[in-house]
């Protein structure tokens, strides 16, 4: 066992209030474990463009971006798995053709169906349309590719048909029940970038400590050697984790680090 640990955290309703900003003390935590030499790392289903520099501070050694397509570290790309742009192509046709709203992300920039018009108005992509994301809207065009994407469906969507279509290529995250899907590519998940990371550290699972709070988390905790599932997290989550710690408002990341010693 190392001295130094691994520490994984998901973002939304972890790090930060989904859409808001550090609680106070959380921030203060990371850079004290840090500066106890622990390294600490981003891992989220976003990709590493939309990931915010308020977000991405120096307290961080890297990321896990992509749900584990793209591994960062140091400023340094060392790890990076795309799809090919005729799969982007015929996953973003069936989505229009099952009427389903997709956001497509990209490392460097992020995609959706322009010829719908309900999905410009989807929040999630107004929101990275008002932090100045680029994205691109024509799937015709050579630059509409995408390493995963998100899903949303209503009651005319044919998700029976779209979940055929696309599961010899991704896996299936249910976000929120009749909401929408987070769909990953297959043999890859927040998991994947944590094995990559310790291979090219030399270390061992119980090294690793994973925060999160969401379905998508479920990987990520049960692959490290801690998971720790935040006060607000899914039952479903908690039912993983070996430790539940408390809300993201109520010191949730100080108060696991304490008690694992971390700070």
């Amino acid at each position: 066992m190392s001295s130094t640990k691994l520490l994984f955290f998901d973002i939304d309703d972890t790090l930060i209030p989904e859409g808001g900003a550090y609680p106070e003390g959380t921030l203060e935590a990371l850079y004290a474990a840090r500066d106890n030499g622990h390294k600490l790392f981003i891992n989220t289903g976003r990709v590493f463009c939309n990931v915010e520099d308020h977000i991405m501070r120096d307290c961080f050694s890297g990321a896990v971006c992509g749900c584990g397509t793209h591994v960062v570290y140091e400023g340094n790309e060392l790890f990076y798995k795309g799809l090919d742009k005729d799969l982007c192509y015929d996953i973003a046709m069936l989505c229009r053709d099952c009427h389903m709203y997709g956001l497509f992300e990209y490392k460097d920039y992020c995609c959706y169906d322009g010829f719908l018009p309900e999905t410009a108005d989807n929040p999630l992509i107004d929101f990275f349309r008002k932090m100045g994301r680029r994205m691109v809207t024509d799937i015709d065009s050579p630059e509409f590719i995408f390493d995963k994407f998100s899903i949303w469906y209503d009651d005319t969507s044919d998700t029976e048909r779209f979940k055929e279509g696309t599961k010899q290529y991704f896996d299936l995250i249910i976000r929120e029940e009749g909401t929408f899907y987070e769909m990953q590519p297959k043999g890859f998940s927040k998991a994947r970038g944590m094995q990559f990371l310790l291979d090219y550290f030399g270390c061992d699972r119980e090294d690793v400590y994973a925060f999160g709070d969401s379905n998508n988390d479920i990987e990520m905790l049960d692959f490290a050697g801690t998971g720790i599932a935040m006060g607000n997290a899914t039952e479903t989550l908690k039912s993983v984790a070996d430790y539940v710690t408390s809300d993201i408002l109520r010191d949730g990341i100080t108060n696991a680090m304490k008690h694992f010693e971390l700070i």
